[in-house]
């Protein structure tokens, strides 16, 4: 194959050695619009991308060459079949420089340049070079010019390929206008015959051997080439300088046959594969990166250089991977694999099985995901997460090392990773090592990346099943539960107990419960944790929560969730004694606790929560406290949110004054008391007809009478009844326990009380 190094410019100049003469270029009918100046964000980034490697070029920077470009020459007309994006930005380049330096007649040879795909795109080149519309003055923003000049015509607006190369020409200026910049200068270096700044190689298609099959095999279907044929062209290059000969030979084949057999099943429709293959092999590359310890930046083909060319002393061994990731799936029931790998959280028969629920996976086919997915974003989430990622990798890993225990090590790596904080893009390199040596031997120690308390946990899960390997099924079935997402560090790993609780655990956790599991696990202690400094997060009993309890369930690490252990263990092992059933259980637990509190003249916080279901009625559960200390206790000042946020327009509930409403039954008197603001701000429950106002506080409770004399008179009688001080206050008996104040006298019925007193005498 014979190959002639030139530049833009030199195509059009008379040739020096066989190279056709080239007289004018025309992107022909068969290829897309100009895609290089298009607005999505992914073209951005190439645009930018290219830009800076040929300014960089252009100005003072190194000379850089493009790589091939393929054409048919007829009567001195190249067709382009490869490198129509390259050659029309550097067409705009020549025609910028030319203007912004007068030369644009003597550049005219080489601005024959046009598109054949819409008769307005053609006229579109063939009036922008012409000499006559030359700018006569500056211009700084060269598409608005443009579009002001008398022979630009409206139908270009609608031109997808005009439309891009104006925004490239603004790009070009935005880089090319800085004021170190001598355009002069960057012109002779565009036009140096003997080193031009930027050239590449030009392949007349006569001088391919057997330029049909070549015109055949990169243009199969008389369209435009596709992203992953013109990848596939400089990916074989790149192996055939990495490989030697036979295995290169083997690659070429398996390209085209036995991979692309593995790939069929998974086409979207179009019965093509080209999609499927690159995002597949940008999976491959990235691993293979991570591995290496480099970045993961710029386009896919220079991340395939840096990962398989000699250069890298990593190369052989990426070069097995890719090899493995795609042969280990020849003649295979790919799905049947992963069946038996993974399981669906819907796939109940799979419980305290080896096979591991992946909780976040829609298709538990990690391989047709990955062809699917892989790459796409929404936004900036990936559609295939960085945890199906490590997954994938982790079962690739074991295909190509037949490791052992694959089960438990894969359970090990989803407890991990699932919904987890710490994997994210900045940590691959040490999380792709560490699934490495966890998958192919076995260890759990100092797997960098990862939660450590996470890493821990699974330390003693596998210490646990060491001493009691009879209680792995158990302890499987405890991991899967959606609470839990395989972190257990609320439960003690006690072979004599774990049976029991988590029996009744799964009992305990039916949506139909949570009413009763709010009030009855405070009943045995204070199972929530901090939220900052202002705020506890505890379980929801609203349907659609369930994220609620399984942060509550989740937080921390082991030895680091407070009374959470010892109030969930106390609780499940009376569920698990009882002869009644759960909801029975779960009621008396509250009940007796509440009793227990109010014959010991002991009303804490704890104790209205567990009493009075309205206080539980958050859809959160997060409350926040005006006067909560770093011992986590509350007064009698809290904030119970409907939303995750205090700020802003949220609204949110008194628990306190909340229960006294409902347990008067006069709701309908009252205005519906919803809040928003800070937590310090007075929240006052406010009689509709008469706005005389009470207010709960740490001693008891704040009143505010109303403006009008007649109603205030009467609102003084009710709370002169009510023992009320200077018709203003309403204490509530309080003794000093540990430093803090806890009610004797039961707040809510009180408060109930003097509401239904105030509602009787007219107010």
């Amino acid at each position: 194959m014979k190959g002639f190094k030139t530049s833009y410019f030199g195509m059009f100049q008379t040739p020096s050695d066989d190279m056709p003469a080239v007289n004018r270029v025309e992107i022909p009918l068969i290829q897309r619009d100009y895609a290089q100046g298009r607005d999505d964000p992914a073209v951005q980034v190439i645009r930018r991308d290219f830009l800076e490697v040929l300014v960089g070029a252009i100005t003072d920077g190194d000379p850089v060459d493009l790589d091939f470009v393929y054409g048919e020459i007829q009567d001195g007309t190249l067709r382009l079949l490869d490198g129509q994006q390259r050659l029309t930005t550097l067409f705009l380049i020549h025609w910028y420089v030319a203007t912004k330096t007068g030369r644009l007649a003597d550049a005219a040879r080489c601005l024959r340049f046009t598109y054949a795909t819409r008769p307005t795109t053609e006229l579109f080149c063939r009036q922008l070079v012409k000499p006559e519309h030359a700018p006569t003055a500056e211009f700084s923003v060269p598409s608005e010019w443009i579009a002001d000049q008398p022979w630009y015509l409206f139908a270009w607006r609608h031109d997808p390929s005009v439309q891009s190369m104006l925004v490239m020409l603004d790009s070009i200026h935005e880089y090319l206008s800085k004021e170190w910049i001598d355009l002069d200068t960057v012109w002779s270096r565009l036009t140096n015959p003997a080193s031009p700044a930027i050239s590449f190689y030009f392949l007349p298609i006569e001088d391919m051997p057997s330029g049909e099959e070549v015109y055949i095999k990169m243009n199969s279907r008389g369209k435009p080439l596709t992203e992953f044929e013109s990848f596939k062209a400089r990916f074989e290059r790149i192996l055939s300088d990495a490989l030697p000969p036979d295995r290169f030979d083997k690659i070429i084949h398996k390209l085209d046959g036995a991979w692309t057999d593995v790939l069929w099943p998974y086409h979207d429709g179009d019965h093509i594969v080209d999609d499927e293959f690159l995002r597949y092999l940008e999976f491959i590359i990235e691993v293979c990166e991570w591995r290496d310890g480099v970045a993961t930046s710029g386009r896919l083909l220079d991340r395939a250089e840096r990962v398989f060319a000699t250069g890298n002393p990593n190369a052989q061994r990426n070069v097995d991977f890719l090899f493995h990731s795609f042969d280990t799936w020849i003649d295979v029931d790919i799905a049947t694999v992963f069946a038996m790998h993974f399981s669906r959280p819907t796939d109940t028969s799979s419980l305290g099985t080896d096979r591991v629920i992946l909780f976040e996976s829609s298709n538990i086919d990690l391989f047709q995901e990955s062809c699917s997915r892989y790459g796409r974003m929404n936004g900036k989430a990936r559609l295939f997460t960085l945890s199906e990622t490590l997954l994938l990798f982790a079962v690739l890993i074991h295909r190509q090392y037949a490791t052992e225990e694959v089960h438990a090590r894969l359970r090990n790596l989803r407890n991990l990773t699932d919904r987890s904080d710490e994997v994210r893009v900045e940590r691959m390199v040490d999380l792709i090592n560490s699934t490495e040596r966890l998958i192919r031997h076995g260890s759990i120690q100092d797997l960098r990346g990862f939660n450590p308390d996470r890493v821990l946990d699974e330390q003693a899960k596998r210490e646990f099943l060491q001493r009691s390997p009879e209680q792995e099924p158990i302890l499987n079935r405890l991991e899967d539960h959606p609470f839990l997402r395989g972190r257990v560090f609320a439960f003690d790993l006690d072979a004599n107990s774990l049976e029991l609780r988590s029996t009744a655990f799964a009992s305990i956790a039916q949506p139909e419960h949570w009413p009763l599991l709010t009030a009855s696990l405070l009943a045995k202690g204070d199972y929530g944790y901090p939220i900052g400094q202002r705020a506890y997060q505890y379980g929801s009993s609203k349907a659609d929560q369930e994220l609620r309890w399984r942060e509550v369930f989740t937080h921390y690490g082991r030895g680091k969730n407070g009374d959470l252990p010892n109030a969930l263990g106390k609780l499940l092992d009376l569920v698990a004694a009882s002869s009644s059933g759960t909801p029975e259980t779960l009621k008396k637990v509250a009940e007796e606790f509440s009793n227990q509190r109010r014959h010991q003249q002991h009303l804490d916080w704890r104790y209205y929560l567990v009493t009075y279901p309205a206080m539980r009625e958050g859809d959160t559960g997060i409350y926040f406290g005006e006067h909560l200390d770093t011992t986590g206790n509350w007064g009698y000042s809290m904030c119970m949110l409907r939303t995750g946020s205090l700020t802003g327009a949220a609204l949110y509930r008194d628990p306190y004054l909340l229960a006294a409403l409902r347990t008067s039954g006069l709701a309908a008197a009252f205005r519906d008391p919803w809040f928003s603001g800070y937590e310090t701000e007075p929240r006052w429950l406010r009689l509709a007809a008469s706005e005389a106002g009470v207010r709960c506080i740490d001693s008891g409770f704040e009143l505010d009478s109303p403006l009008d004399e007649r109603l205030a008179a009467r609102f003084k009688q009710v709370c002169d009844e009510h023992g009320a001080v200077d018709g203003a206050f309403l204490p509530v008996t309080q003794v000093d326990r540990d430093g803090h104040l806890v009610d004797t006298e039961d707040r809510v019925q009180k408060c109930a009380g003097f509401l239904k007193d105030l509602v009787a005498a007219g107010l």
